[in-house]
């Protein structure tokens, strides 16, 4: 009896490692263009909410524009998580590559504004 169980712990015990699952170049580039026309789409309508905000003085428009990149960042974050966890690693390191480039943008940005 006690052999069963040492044997039955010994299968327990064993790890079996998912295997990296490998991504294609070609879906690699689409999936990054994607995210890019995405970053591009959301940098120009917060560019315009800012600038109409500015100009007409409404505080709400910036509020929306500050909510949209506070959007993007999130979604991607939890992209890049949840990718991450499926083990596809090249997908995951793209998304914070795109992440890395958007909190640049904004920083320079923020350099800019005097």
């Amino acid at each position: 009896m006690n052999d069963e169980f040492n044997e039955l712990f010994d299968i327990k015990e064993d790890e079996v490692e998912k295997p990296s699952v490998q991504i294609t170049t070609q879906k690699i580039v689409i999936h990054t263009l994607i995210r890019t026309v995405i970053l591009v789409v959301t940098a120009v309508a917060t560019c315009v909410l800012l600038f109409i905000a500015a100009y007409d003085s409404q505080i709400s428009l910036g509020v929306l524009a500050l909510a949209i990149v506070v959007g993007w960042f999130t979604l991607m974050i939890i992209e890049t998580v949840r990718l991450k966890k499926s083990n596809k690693i090249q997908l995951s390191q793209a998304n914070s590559v795109l992440i890395g480039i958007a909190a640049l943008m904004i920083l320079m940005l923020i350099v800019g504004i005097k």
